[in-house]
């Protein structure tokens, strides 16, 4: 539902170009029969669950089926994800291990049979292989529930390979250089000055990735902390009585609130600024072909509010920020650096701001440290940066990035990273030094998609022809 525009190597192949096309897995038997397999799986898979949604445990309890009339262990059938485990073939016992992995994304059901059907035939092996393990994991709109759920030592292994539908073929061998930022500070409070006193709340679609930059959805930090700033600016008097949000781990805020005391000779133009600032935002979720909510409705006047030093403070912060883009290429339009508030609140009369940053470039993480940084400071706010980190990475020692960089004719010299958020992020962060790479094709490379993994499953136990 939600595409991302991110600086991305993209390579487009033809169905037929198959790195090593003239292995036979085996026997030319065994090839022809998997390819058949692939075609079977798929139009079952496309039949029986056709349509744009659809529901995770209708296609688990297929996949239940499947494994058992396929002689294979279900090792787990969570209620968000399933591990089915195909044990190496004799004599490969103490060959490399490679974990497979897809989700079922609940919101885009239809796309999402390419890469499970390609998973699931090439869990089947070659005719000699080491252990192979399929995790198959739920996507509920956008929530990546199933990869947040799986036990890491299903997915403890020498490979992992992340199958993903994409409209053209991509290799990633690495997500970004990442870090994080608190800035806190004591709030003082006082006695209200106005006695009208509004509550502003913006709610949105939960789960979106903040650095998702082709469909971005507005996160509403942003949205009210540029409003303030706006009637600030503006000269409307008011006080900040607080501001919060609600955020999951790792998706931008779904909802945020700020509550104002404002002068009674300025609620008009206060009101028609965030009229004019509700349209602005009517426009953008138009474009997403999605819903929000963004209200402004008198309550009752508290009988403290933030001090004007302090609001003044926060409201300078929410103005001065660099987040959402930091760092574009003005020649392709390349988005190389992104921040974006994660969480703010007040409560306790404790001011924090927590902001993640991902980066293509890790120079640049050192910039935008020190840009956050001086701007904390000049609002009199403090500081804090996590150590810098890269989000997930293959381990370019061993073999399975160059095998698919071979196989998809890619210079892999070149850097295949992405900023956009996935299933990766959570399985790297579980075991450390995870080899991973995230492999995405369509319908036209199904067929391909196969035969590579199948011969880099085979030439693991070194009987690649």
């Amino acid at each position: 539902m939600r595409r991302f525009f991110i600086a991305m190597i993209t390579v487009v192949l033809m169905t037929s170009a198959v790195f090593l096309s003239g292995c036979s897995l085996g026997t030319p038997d065994r090839e022809t029969e998997l390819k058949d397999t692939l075609s079977t799986t798929y139009s079952e898979l496309n039949s029986t669950f056709s349509g744009q949604t659809g529901k995770y445990p209708l296609v688990a309890e297929y996949l239940g089926s499947w494994a058992k009339s396929n002689n294979l262990t279900v090792k787990e059938n969570a209620e968000h994800y399933m591990v089915i485990v195909n044990p190496a073939t004799e004599g490969c016992e103490k060959k490399e291990s490679t974990v497979l992995e897809c989700a079922v994304k609940t919101a885009d059901f239809d796309n999402s049979m390419e890469p499970l059907a390609v998973s699931m035939t090439a869990l089947l092996g070659p005719e000699t292989h080491g252990k192979i393990t399929l995790i198959v994991t739920e996507n509920n709109d956008g929530n990546m529930i199933g990869a947040s759920s799986v036990d890491p030592k299903y997915y403890e292994c020498d490979n992992f390979i992340n199958m993903e539908y994409s409209k053209e073929i991509q290799l990633l061998t690495s997500g970004s250089h990442a870090f994080s930022s608190t800035m806190t500070a004591d709030l003082q409070t006082a006695s209200p000055a106005y006695s009208k006193t509004y509550t502003i709340t913006m709610s949105t679609s939960a789960y979106a990735d903040p650095f998702d930059f082709d469909s971005h959805y507005p996160n509403p930090v942003d949205t009210i902390g540029s409003l303030l700033a706006t009637e600030k600016s503006s000269g409307n008097l008011f006080q900040l009585v607080s501001f919060d949000c609600k955020t999951e781990n790792g998706y931008t805020p779904s909802s945020a609130t700020a509550v104002v005391a404002i002068d009674d000779n300025d609620v008009e133009s206060f009101t028609k600024k965030f009229d004019k600032s509700n349209e602005s935002m009517k426009k953008k979720f138009d474009k997403l072909e999605d819903h929000f909510v963004y209200t402004m409705t008198e309550t009752s006047t508290p009988n403290r509010v933030i001090a004007p030093q302090s609001s003044d403070n926060i409201i300078s912060l929410m103005y001065t920020l660099q987040t959402g883009i930091y760092l574009q290429d003005e020649d392709t339009g390349d988005i190389i650096s992104v921040a974006d508030i994660s969480s703010i609140s007040t409560a306790g009369n404790k001011l924090q701001v927590t902001i993640n940053s991902r980066s293509l470039q890790k120079s640049v993480l050192d910039e935008m440290n020190t840009a956050f940084s001086t701007t904390s400071g000049l609002c009199d706010i403090s500081y804090s940066a996590s150590d810098q980190s890269m989000t997930w990475s293959a381990n370019k020692e061993k073999t399975l990035a160059k095998f698919f960089a071979d196989a998809l004719s890619i210079d892999d010299s070149k850097p295949l990273n992405t900023l956009t958020s996935s299933e990766c992020d959570i399985f790297a962060s579980k075991v450390s030094g995870l080899n991973i790479i995230s492999y995405r094709f369509n319908s036209d490379n199904r067929e391909a998609a196969l035969l590579n993994t199948l011969h880099f499953l085979e030439s693991l136990s070194g009987t690649t022809n």
